[in-house]
């Protein structure tokens, strides 16, 4: 598959940040790159508002992720399908004092 830009960002540990789309195309996949520190999550979002602590979260979440205490990485390639317009926003939630990485949206 060949895509027509790649984004990359670079995750602090809890916090939420903004990833706001420069084109319009289709969200076709996420890898996410984690570097463990301590138990949380990683939530990725249209909502602005995390919703991690929610047992049942809203139509905006897309895909979540939970983090074990254990220090070390893990990668996980994810296919997502989802069409986005120009400037509109993502956002990544974390939670979990150091668990870093990097987040990789692809658009087709």
């Amino acid at each position: 598959m060949a895509y027509k830009r790649s984004l990359v960002l670079s995750v602090t540990a809890a916090t939420s940040q903004t990833i706001q789309m420069p084109q319009s195309g289709t969200i076709v996949a996420a890898c996410f790159s984690v570097v463990t520190a301590a138990a949380g999550s990683w939530e990725l979002s249209t909502s602005s508002t995390s919703q991690i602590a929610t047992g049942s979260p809203d139509v905006g979440v897309i895909y979540r992720l939970r983090i074990g205490a254990t220090a070390g990485n893990f990668m996980i390639y994810v296919p997502i399908g989802k069409g986005v317009k120009v400037l509109d926003n993502w956002y990544i939630h974390t939670t979990g004092a150091g668990n870093v990485g990097e987040l990789v949206l692809f658009i087709g």
